[in-house]
């Protein structure tokens, strides 16, 4: 997990950057990642809170923004359906990109064991939140000697190719960002940018049908 997290604490950099420069205070900015703990919905709701958008609308954009958790809960459900509902919140509140990637990789050391994998899928998604925190806060503190440029935003692609390619372990994780990256580049001029909302729905989906356990003969689907 150690080169994933290193990208979510790049990211986190440029991320604490951003807030800054778009006018949050240090408090605002470290509060919000603490509390949202998503950089897309973050960096998506960022221009609207700036304008002024009334809240539904930031709510819906950040909403749509995470839609992609919804496929990785499902993932999940089955796996920790008997754990208390609280720690179940808490497992999806944790939920990460790049630490679901790494769990569905090392899961099956402990199929038999919901509570140890409950653990693995925490220790996994709760390092990433570390490091999420820890590069913002950074962010945040050298947003001030940081000039305004262009530049800076290519820093924040450079730190996200390098989560995903942490990421590209098996064929849908790279079917994933086959269709996503397609359906982003051909949809880029869509309005509100649905078409990146599209890519990320899309490139989940197929990875979904691609992981999904074959149906056991005399069991329900």
């Amino acid at each position: 997990m150690g080169t994933a997290a290193l990208g979510t604490f790049f990211w986190g950099i440029a991320t604490g950057v951003a807030m800054i420069k778009g006018g949050l205070s240090p408090v605002q900015a470290i509060g919000m990642t603490i509390v949202v703990f998503s950089g897309t919905a973050q960096l998506a709701a960022l221009p609207l809170m700036i304008e002024g958008a009334a809240l539904p609308v930031i709510w819906l954009t950040a909403t749509l923004a995470n839609l992609r958790f919804v496929l990785y809960s499902a993932i999940t459900a089955n796996e920790f359906r008997r754990l208390p509902l609280a720690r179940r919140f808490g497992l999806g509140w944790l939920t990460t990109d790049s630490g679901i990637a790494t769990y569905l990789h090392h899961r099956e050391a402990f199929a038999a064991q919901p509570r140890r994998r409950a653990g693995l899928y925490a220790g996994i998604n709760g390092l990433t939140y570390g490091a999420w925190i820890s590069g913002t806060v950074i962010g945040v503190v050298l947003a001030g000697s940081l000039p305004d440029s262009p530049r800076l935003a290519f820093a924040g692609v450079l730190a996200i190719l390098g989560l995903v390619g942490a990421m590209l372990r098996d064929a849908p994780a790279w079917a994933n960002a086959a269709v996503a990256g397609i359906l982003a580049t051909l949809a880029t001029d869509w309005p509100f940018r649905s078409g990146l909302f599209l890519a990320i729905l899309a490139g989940a989906l197929v990875a979904t049908v691609m992981t999904r356990q074959p149906v056991q003969p005399g069991k329900p689907a």
